[in-house]
């Protein structure tokens, strides 16, 4: 065994210091997208009862690069170091309410619970819109009792919850059962590389299955929406599309042709970052056919905040396949030049 005296180890630290400082640095290169020069055809299967929750970049010859059980997840945490927001699994049926301050209950009276969900915009949620102090970030010590779903088995489907923030944006989540029993304490830990990051109550992990932010597009998957205009509202259960609106935004148009979209219409385009700014209506069922029909004469038209000036078009031709099975929407898309 060779002992190091301060001599020896000043000298060897030296020769790493030498050697460390002949090597170049390595620069980030930020690729460009893979230009479009005709239209693409893309097909994405969903399942029969769009079970599947599938990340698309339609700039990748690989162009799903993510697919889960849309039912793995409960709540999904935003990674962005600014914001603190969580948001939960509405195409599942989760919903949220607020039991009060303090301790875990005893004894939850789920028929008193007034159990609430998120816009599918994805703004802010309704339920946990204010769990913590926005200025200060300090938790305002809230306990949540979550409702995992009507298809989940009775034992699994309630949970009493309690979120705090530590430092450097780390979730804190305390879990306890309808009886107040506490279940366990984990972290969730932001991925800067990623828009959320995901989380399972059963299992008590974090669930980090989405594509890094500049890797994807859209996501297809199951997503709530309310109708408002009922009382009390509709809430509807919808096949949708989240679109990634920290690399690009959206125009939705109806009245040019597809194949004559080019450069000059863009001015006249009204462009929103909201995630559900596709949403599910590019599809609409024909109760005579018994069949879903997608909207070929609406366009959407995609922006990229990554690479300024470029543009893309997009409309949706199909939602079955071959086969005749629902679940594989098919859309065609192309770079507006």
């Amino acid at each position: 065994m060779m002992i190091l005296n301060n001599k020896h180890l000043a000298w060897m630290i030296g020769i790493l210091m030498a050697f460390t400082a002949c090597e170049k640095a390595e620069k980030s290169m930020q690729l460009p997208p893979r230009p479009l020069d005709s239209v693409a055809l893309v097909q994405v299967t969903l399942g029969e009862h769009s079970e599947d929750q599938v990340y698309v970049n339609f700039l990748d010859s690989n162009y799903v690069k993510s697919s889960v059980k849309n039912s793995c997840w409960d709540l999904a945490f935003d990674c962005a170091p600014e914001t603190n927001r969580i948001f939960m699994n509405g195409g599942k049926g989760v919903f949220i309410g607020i039991l009060g301050k303090g301790d875990f209950l005893k004894d939850v009276n789920l028929n008193k619970v007034n159990w609430r969900w998120d816009e599918a915009s994805g703004g802010d949620s309704i339920v946990l819109k204010n769990w913590c102090n926005q200025q200060t970030r300090h938790s305002l010590d809230s306990i949540y009792i979550i409702d995992r779903g009507a298809d989940v088995d009775l034992d699994k489907r309630y949970y009493q919850f309690r979120i705090s923030l530590g430092s450097f944006g780390v979730y804190e989540i305390e879990v306890a059962d309808l009886k107040g029993k506490k279940l366990y304490q984990t972290y969730v830990n932001k991925d800067l590389h990623k828009n959320l990051v995901y989380f399972d109550f059963v299992q008590g992990k974090v669930l980090n299955f989405e594509p890094e932010v500049l890797d994807w597009q859209f996501c297809f998957l199951k997503c709530r929406w309310v109708y408002y205009e009922f009382n009390p509202p509709l809430i509807y259960t919808v096949t949708g599309l989240h679109i990634n609106s920290r690399i690009l935004s959206v125009a939705v148009d109806s009245t040019l042709n597809f194949d004559e979209i080019s450069l000059k219409n863009i001015p006249l385009m009204k462009f929103s970052s909201r995630r559900d700014v596709i949403g599910f209506d590019w599809k609409i069922y024909d109760f005579g056919s018994g069949r879903y029909q997608t909207r070929k004469y609406v366009t959407y038209i995609i922006r990229s905040k990554i690479f300024p000036g470029k543009f893309y078009k997009l409309r949706f031709t199909d939602y079955y396949n071959k086969q005749g099975i629902k679940g594989t929407p098919k859309f065609e898309v192309a770079e507006i030049k």
